[in-house]
């Protein structure tokens, strides 16, 4: 208790030096100082247009800015505060955007006793019920005036029944410095201040029914200021206020009723409030409303004479608009999204390389290393905002520097209120953001991915009606994945890529399928491993990295040919498996049989290819004769074979183990094992097995479907590697040719011509001679050379035997097929992957193979055999059929358009 006066002259010491303060600082000086006017330069930013993408045609779109309107206020150029000017600004605002205000009567009383409001509401609110508004009540504080003589008691009250009962200071007497004063004693001090300050104030009790619920502060009261205060603590105040919805169209109504009778109706109007609470400059715009339709932003622009202060800002929304039908178009396109903290650290630039420095050591653990780029002549503005957009995956991503744009800059010069002194100044141009044309066909990109997901479902029906011997495949995941992609071999262009299972990337831009975004992130627990599982977000042509299977035997011929392992005549033994004996363990072997254990004979490399002789190339990639047991002497023809070292060097320069360069975001290096490797990641030496391994695309060979088409159409071409290329043209957005993006040769292999024409032979006997039927000229129509794969992948089962013999090991596999047509003059090399169904009856050559074949009919246009001759594949989903394209604009039609 005797703590209180103390602390509270001590309050109202503080508080009078800051008054003190206030009145140097800020009133003397308004008449004593020279009147200088400081003005100041701000920049203000204007955002780009969004540049949009094109497929192959220039005329379908694919990704789509489409122009949205922005209502914002600019402070500096309202009316007056406090003006009806300004407030008819407000209320003209709300009645063309359809924002509902607020109307407070109060006391709601004043209505029935009031004649002239009732007539005033009921003739401009005629529409308005007021029987739908709300009545409040409200008890109001209890407050007590407090003098000299009674502040004693009441800082007793104060301490007793805080925080229910507070004082509310004030001081009457002005405060004399001094100085002498603040050389004693605190004590002395405090007792001198307190007897020259008049203390008075306000006791405030809230809510005002403590005082009948609390007998003690009822008694408190009464004995500090006698019994002449029982009237006032015993009348306890209540205010009732009437307060409800006011529509857009009798917005102004109420507004001229408000200025009428202001002590009783009080209209309440967001826009307003958002005005006033905001804390941006006044020569910059507060946002009112987004996403505006167009003709509710014309009403605006044409009546901007009677509304100072509004500004129509113009904005974009990003659409995709046949990614919902064609989904595989979303790894392809990618999307945008709100631009990181990251993001900005990085693509917005330095003032100087100090200050970049600052910047990434102040992010680097949420970072990582950050590059800045330093630009000492910037502005002040940076290239992206706090709330911008940014490409966050695919095309997007990859050509965020093209379809950004160029951010324009205007100067404002500003008093010291922030109020501008004259007309905005452009500084730097606002520059709309390119548009791209894809080398993507929209027609053969939707039969692509229609004819993946076909032959996925056949597949997954396979599995699930195998047969009881075969059991086991009953058991395994159900089949719902693959990919596809097809390039021109003499160009390396990317026609169709499609990757399954998929999803709408317009979930990343729609709001109202913000539920869908958030079940793909984050999906239930019992989803989530199959969600894992499936990847609809990865894009598995570039990022998936899988065993490659035997498609790498084409390769495999062509390097041993140049190595002269062998030529194209060379015969090899191959009796359906190789036995190894360890040459550390006694009694141990290794096998490493054929996919089909049978004793092909003496073969060549063409017929190896045909045939898909395991034997035949892991003899000439690790010889056949040491280790090797089930072999006669005269058999082991091949005594070292490439071994591991040139058969790396060989795939490395086909473009295994490295990214191809595809402008695309996310793309995988694939893997070609070496022993350095080995040793590093296994920490284990390197054997003839693995090299075998790797001969046939087994072991920890991995490849991305891309990295094997390009290598694909090298064999096709003679040996040129081509960058994959995903956009033909760059166009300005007034629909002006900016770049053709030319084929780029990578390299040229220094390869025998004649190698690739024997692994061309071969590939071609594999579909004229060998099982895969449904790619011959008579089934297909076409002529057509190509390479299956069966990859193994996944841990060991121990299974029992299909035949009743015992149990068996054996392990899942993918099913591959690499292709190119016409074989006698290449154009298109197709790769297709169906992850899983490698063992769904020879899935390579009866799901692979026939999958790639109504890809390459869909592209020559050719239509199959009808009905099928006998020998071919009957069960052949149909192909899809062309679709009526929506009329979309040209380039130039949507530039003059927009």
């Amino acid at each position: 208790m005797r703590l209180f006066i103390p602390k509270l002259i001590v309050a109202l010491v503080f508080l009078a030096l800051i008054g003190r303060l206030y009145q140097l600082q800020l009133v003397e000086t308004q008449s004593d100082k020279y009147v200088t006017t400081v003005n100041t330069t701000r920049y203000v930013p204007i955002r780009p247009f969004r540049g949009e993408i094109y497929a192959s045609d220039a005329k379908t779109l694919l990704a789509e800015s489409s122009p949205v309107y922005t209502v914002a206020i600019r402070v500096s150029d309202l009316p007056a505060e406090g003006t009806s000017a300004r407030f008819y600004v407000f209320a003209e605002l709300s009645q063309v955007l359809g924002i509902t205000n607020t109307l407070t009567i109060s006391p709601a009383v004043t209505l029935e006793k009031n004649s002239a409001l009732r007539e005033g509401v009921a003739k401009k609110l005629a529409d308005v019920p007021l029987s739908g508004f709300s009545r409040v009540e409200r008890m109001l504080p209890m407050q007590i005036p407090v003098n000299k003589e009674f502040l004693f008691g009441a800082t007793q009250i104060v301490e007793r029944h805080a925080p229910v009962v507070r004082f509310v200071p004030r001081w009457n007497a002005p405060i004399i410095s001094d100085d002498a004063a603040l050389v004693r004693d605190v004590d002395s001090a405090l007792a001198d201040l307190s007897s020259a300050l008049d203390i008075t104030g306000t006791l405030v009790i809230s809510p005002a029914t403590q005082i009948a619920q609390r007998p003690e502060l009822r008694n408190d009261l009464i004995r500090v200021f006698g019994e002449t205060i029982t009237p006032r603590i015993d009348n306890i105040t209540v205010q009732n206020w009437l307060t409800g919805n006011i529509p857009p169209r009798d917005i102004v109504n109420a507004m001229q009723l408000s200025e009428q009778f202001t002590q009783t109706l009080t209209l309440e109007n967001p826009v307003e409030k958002m005005v006033r609470t905001s804390d941006t400059p006044r020569y910059q715009t507060i946002t009112i409303a987004s996403d505006v339709p167009r003709a509710v932003a014309m009403v605006l622009k044409e009546n901007a004479a009677n509304l100072p202060g509004v500004v129509i800002e113009q904005d974009y929304r990003r659409q995709y608009p046949l990614s919902g039908k064609v989904q595989s178009l979303s790894h392809i396109l990618g999307y945008v999204g709100r631009v990181g903290s990251c993001e900005l650290v990085r693509q917005n630039p330095a003032r100087s390389w100090v200050v970049g420095l600052l910047d990434s050591i102040g992010h680097a653990v949420e970072c990582g290393i950050v590059q800045k780029k330093v630009n000492p002549y910037e502005l002040g503005i940076p290239r992206y905002l706090n709330d911008d957009r940014i490409g966050k995956s695919g095309i997007e991503y990859s050509y965020e520097e093209q379809m950004r744009g160029q951010m324009g800059i205007e100067a404002v010069i500003v008093d010291n209120l922030g109020r501008p002194v004259r007309a905005a100044q452009v500084v730097q141009p606002t520059r709309d953001g390119d548009s791209l044309v894809l080398t993507i066909d929209i027609t053969l990109q939707r039969k692509v991915e229609q004819i993946l997901r076909n032959w996925i479902n056949v597949a997954e029906k396979r599995r699930a009606t195998m047969p009881d011997r075969f059991s086991y495949k009953r058991s395994y995941l159900p089949l719902q994945s693959g990919a596809a992609v097809i390039i021109e071999v003499k160009t390396g262009r990317v026609l169709a890529m499609a990757s399954w299972p998929a999803y709408d990337n317009n979930i990343w831009v729609d709001s109202a399928r913000s539920q869908e975004l958030a079940a793909l992130l984050n999906p239930p627990p019992a989803q989530r491993a199959e969600n894992q599982r499936l990847a609809p977000l990865t894009n598995r042509v570039i990022s998936g990295q899988y065993p490659p299977g035997s498609t790498i035997k084409q390769f495999d011929a062509v390097i041993a040919l140049q190595n002269k392992v062998i030529t194209a005549n060379t015969k090899i033994r191959d009796p359906g498996q190789l036995i190894i004996k360890d040459q550390y363990v006694e009694d141990r072997f290794y096998r490493f049989p054929n996919s089909v254990p049978r004793d092909n004979g003496w073969i060549e490399v063409t017929e190896a290819l045909m045939r898909s002789s395991n034997i035949f190339f892991m003899s000439i990639t690790g010889g056949n004769r040491e280790g090797v047991v089930n072999l006669q002497p005269k058999e082991q023809t091949i005594p070292q074979g490439l071994q591991i070292t040139r058969l790396a060097e060989g795939l490395t320069s086909f473009g295994f183990g490295a990214a191809t360069g595809i402008r695309l975001y996310g793309e995988q290096p694939g893997r070609v094992p070496t022993p350095g490797w080995k040793q590093q990641a296994l920490r284990a030496a390197w054997t003839t097995g693995d090299t075998y391994n790797a001969s046939i695309g087994q072991g920890n060979v991995e490849s991305t479907p891309l990295q094997l088409a390009i290598a694909g159409a090298a064999i096709a071409n003679n040996g040129k590697i081509y960058r994959p290329q995903i956009v033909r043209a760059v166009v300005a957005s007034d629909g002006t040719i900016l770049q053709e993006v030319q084929p780029e040769l990578l390299r040229t292999l220094p390869f025998d011509p004649a190698y690739y024409e024997t692994a061309r032979i071969g590939m071609r006997r594999a579909v004229v001679e060998g099982v895969n039927v449904a790619a011959r000229n008579e089934c297909s129509g076409l002529s057509i050379a190509g390479k299956t794969g069966t990859a193994e992948f996944g841990a060991e089962l121990t299974v029992r035997n299909p035949n009743g013999a015992g149990m068996i090991i054996v392990r899942q596999s993918h099913s591959w097929f690499v292709g190119f047509a016409p074989y006698e003059d290449p154009e298109i090399e197709i790769v297709m992957l169906s992850e899983g169904s490698g063992d769904m009856y020879d899935g390579s050559s009866t799901i692979a193979v026939p999958a790639v074949t109504q890809m390459m009919q869909a592209y020559f246009g050719v239509t199959p055999p009808n009905p099928l001759p006998t020998g071919c594949q009957m069960d052949m989903p149909p192909l899809p059929t062309d679709t009526t394209q929506t009329p979309v604009l040209t380039l130039l039609e949507r530039a003059d358009h927009r």
